[in-house]
């Protein structure tokens, strides 16, 4: 007998999500759809839908796709199918006409006009913020700077598959590693685009959608990864700690987090979260902008502030949950809409096929070997199991975010590690995202 099908698209059941969306489609193909008119120095003017008309449809479209990508087999734990489907699903429908122009450009207002800075935001401090200080804390002194080699080791290797495939170093290192270590599919799809941009002054949001294609190879490979250095690890004494993380008999790593509630009722509490992380995000674009600061971008300033408050403790934490609260209404609402616009706005579909070349391939699985090898090399010299090391400091900043830690954990029969495993997505992604920042002027 077959599971049932639970089918639940923004937050409600087939039977009462059906009818929204049939007034969604009504309004969207039967000419109804409320519009404005946007005036450009460099266009002209043109007419876009209003927020409303955009929103409905990218949450209907974007949630359905998402849905799909949650509940096809296999797709969801390995291919990173929640993110990956609203993305290509979404550019597919404007690849065949299905999204009419003044949707196609009322989503360029939404997209183009900030949204995406809003979402990077909330997610950057709440990711951040959630951590417990004790792990925090803990992990500095023995896996940070695990963390630290296996992502010297990954550029590095990146560096040399870009000159043996004739990609060449920056376009190895930059558009196709480093989104494969960049803190998830939210770093590959808006937080790298985003410090891109900043860097360079021209906008490189078109390549989120390459930046996540390249991200969900790099999952799979992790996954494979994970479950082949196991079996190896295995036979050989002294790289497999069965388990445990620390080499040393009796000592201990905080591995339980501190419970806090994902969301509140109190939504007063959720719109101080929202602006608790404007505001950082404004003082890191600030701190970026400030002679002698500004070699570090605004972006990883942001991070490090965020960092910075919660090893200090100099907000309570009630104020930090939050922050937490606003990451979770992002990531829980506002994703797979965001997904969907970046699809629509950002993503050729007719280009897609250029993206799995095998010298891109080449590129990313010697990156995620680097990081696999050089997170056991450090995780080792730092007192801990090199296999345990491998996983979680190294293929675990080699994902798709959450769930490509649980799949890669799962591979490696370690779910015990998935608090380092999240410290390696967060902390980790954040650190490459720092490392990349200091890089890129170099290259360019």
């Amino acid at each position: 007998m077959s599971n049932k099908i639970n089918f639940k698209v923004c937050g409600l059941p087939a039977k009462y999500f059906i009818p929204f969306f049939i007034v969604i489609m009504i309004a969207a193909y039967g000419g109804f759809m409320p519009t404005v008119t946007i005036y450009s120095n460099d266009a002209g003017s043109y007419v876009a839908t209003s927020f409303i008309m955009t929103i409905a449809f990218l949450m209907a479209v974007g949630g359905i796709f998402f849905w799909l990508g949650n509940t096809i087999p296999i797709v969801n734990n390995y291919l990173g199918g929640a993110c990956l489907l609203p993305l290509i699903g979404a550019s597919f429908l404007n690849f065949v006409g299905l999204v009419p122009e003044t949707l196609v450009n009322g989503t360029k207002v939404l997209m183009s006009g900030g949204f995406q800075d809003a979402y990077i935001a909330m997610l950057l401090v709440g990711s951040i913020l959630v951590m417990d200080r004790k792990i925090l804390l803990g992990a500095t002194a023995r896996y940070l700077p695990t963390i630290l080699g296996s992502q010297l080791f990954a550029l590095g290797f990146c560096m040399l598959a870009g000159l043996v495939t004739g990609f060449g170093i920056p376009e190895a290192l930059f558009n196709i590693g480093a989104p494969c270590m960049s803190g998830g599919s939210g770093g590959a799809m808006t937080t790298l685009p985003k410090l891109y941009s900043d860097l360079s002054g021209t906008d490189m949001m078109p390549m989120a959608g390459q930046f996540l294609c390249y991200a969900s190879i790099a999952n799979v490979l992790a996954v494979v990864m994970a479950a082949v250095g196991g079996a190896l690890t295995s036979k050989t004494k002294g790289l497999n700690g069965n388990g445990d993380i620390l080499r040393a008999k009796g000592a201990t790593m905080q591995t339980e987090g501190e419970k806090r509630p994902a969301t509140s009722a109190d939504y007063v509490a959720l719109g101080s979260g929202i602006f608790m992380s404007f505001c950082l995000y404004l003082l890191g674009n600030i701190l970026g902008s400030l002679p002698g600061l500004s070699v570090i971008p605004g972006l990883a300033w942001t991070i490090i502030l965020g960092i910075i408050i919660k090893c200090t403790g100099i907000l309570p934490a009630k104020f930090e949950d939050n922050c937490v609260y606003s990451m979770n209404f992002a990531l829980k609402s506002l994703l797979p809409m965001l997904i969907a616009g970046i699809g629509i706005n950002s993503l050729k579909f007719s280009t897609l096929s250029e993206y799995f070349t095998p010298g891109a391939f080449i590129v990313i699985f010697l990156g995620v070997l680097g990081a696999f090898i050089g997170a056991m090399l450090f995780g080792k010299i730092s007192g801990l199991w090199a296999y345990e090391a491998g996983v979680t400091a190294g293929l675990c900043c080699c994902n798709i975010g959450g769930s490509g830690d649980l799949a890669v954990l799962s591979a490696a029969n370690r779910m015990n590690l998935l608090a380092f495993a999240s410290i390696s997505t967060r902390i980790g992604g954040a650190l490459m995202v720092i490392w990349i920042g200091l890089l890129y002027p170099l290259f360019h």
